[in-house]
């Protein structure tokens, strides 16, 4: 089996391609099939040149003729190549941590998606922010994060269950020590009754968010309602004895999960286990079902897809399975609580979401779309 790989850049996350390698190839080491499959691999730097994007896949696809293409790369640029995929009948699995998605959720019948579920899970705790008492709430998020749609899942949910947004702060400053939020400290200070923060932040600039708005007295305490980056480890790092502060929302994995496979995948990996060596070890778990359980010819794509559709995964987040109306895996999701002024947070795990995402992937997005194209962390 030969497998063709788009892997991008990012100035904020370097290691992303090689987490996303060591987790792929890891996979395929413990599985005892690193002879049987061929790595053929293209940079596509930050994933949002949609020329060089076209040529690398069309190198991979054709000339290459690799039998499954793994894309690395954002929703918005993917449809550009489907098709080139679609005249192959090669399988195309597209993966990346689902800031976006589709227009509308037409499934393709040679594609697969395998993310992260960030704008489902966003989508979520725009829905949480909305069943508190006070349903007003200021949002905050950077130039960079508020470009892709899960920043408009979660504003667009907290307002349809009936939330009210009273300040929106963007923040485009450096992310060091010259990083600041009056803008918004300011505004708390005037309307004491906003309780709730509505935020959309990767990791570092959600660090030194936490940590200035740790500085702010406010009169009451405050509720953060946050995207999944700023719930990792790397996010909380400034925590210390706990904020003044609560904060909420939902994450698709997280490293100290007490499971088996969870465990085995940390102790596989040769680098630090992150959000893109999961989504390496995750594809090549794809690919491991492949290459054991389906007999018929590799570049059937539209046979591959059918036979995933009825075989489920059992990865380091829990059973993910792959969704016949959309083509997108599901997969647990962990809603996360930070109690004000604890160090410790709970998560919950939660395995039949199935009545939200139906939901969610049932509602095509209107109007003129706009954002950046390159893939969510690759900047």
């Amino acid at each position: 089996m030969t497998i063709g790989i788009l892997l991008p850049h990012s100035n904020a996350h370097p290691g992303i391609f090689k987490d996303f390698m060591d987790g792929f190839n890891s996979l395929l080491a413990k599985k005892e099939l690193t002879g049987s499959v061929t790595i053929k691999k293209e940079s596509i730097g930050f994933g949002g040149m949609e020329k060089e994007v076209y040529a690398k896949a069309e190198k991979l696809l054709v000339s290459d003729d690799v039998d499954i293409l793994i894309a690395y790369m954002d929703e918005k640029v993917t449809g550009m190549i489907y098709s080139l995929v679609q005249s192959t009948g090669k399988l195309l699995i597209v993966v990346n941590p689902g800031a976006n998605h589709p227009l509308n959720w037409i499934a393709q019948s040679t594609v697969i998606h395998l993310n992260l579920q960030h704008a489902f899970l966003c989508s979520l705790t725009g829905r949480l922010a909305a069943a508190t008492e006070n349903q007003s709430a200021a949002y905050a998020s950077s130039f960079y994060d508020c470009g892709y749609l899960h920043s408009a899942d979660m504003v667009k949910k907290f307002m349809t269950c009936g939330g009210h947004i009273l300040h929106n702060f963007i923040n485009n400053q450096a992310y060091d020590e010259n990083f600041e939020i009056n803008q918004l400290t300011d505004f708390l200070t005037f309307r004491t009754d906003c309780k709730n923060i509505l935020c959309v932040y990767d990791e570092k600039p959600a660090s030194l968010f936490f940590e200035r708005l740790n500085n702010h007295k406010a009169d009451l305490p405050l509720s953060l309602y946050v995207s999944p980056m700023m719930i990792t480890e790397n996010a909380l790092e400034k925590m210390g004895a706990g904020f003044n502060f609560s904060i909420n929302g939902y994450l698709p994995w997280q490293p100290g999960m007490d499971t088996a496979d969870n465990q085995n995948f940390k102790k596989a990996c040769t680098r630090p286990a992150t959000i893109f060596s999961l989504l390496g070890w995750e594809s090549a778990m794809v690919i491991d079902e492949i290459q054991t359980n389906y007999k018929n010819d590799l570049q059937e794509g539209e046979a591959i897809v059918e036979h995933l559709k009825s075989s489920p995964l059992a990865g380091p987040r829990g059973e993910m399975k792959l969704d016949s109306e959309t083509g997108y895996y599901k997969a647990p999701v962990g809603r996360f609580i930070l109690e004000q002024g604890s160090n410790n947070a709970a998560v919950e795990w939660i395995t039949d979401m199935e009545k939200e995402w139906r939901t969610f992937s049932a509602i095509e997005t209107e109007g003129s779309v706009t954002g950046w194209t390159n893939t969510y962390l690759c900047y």
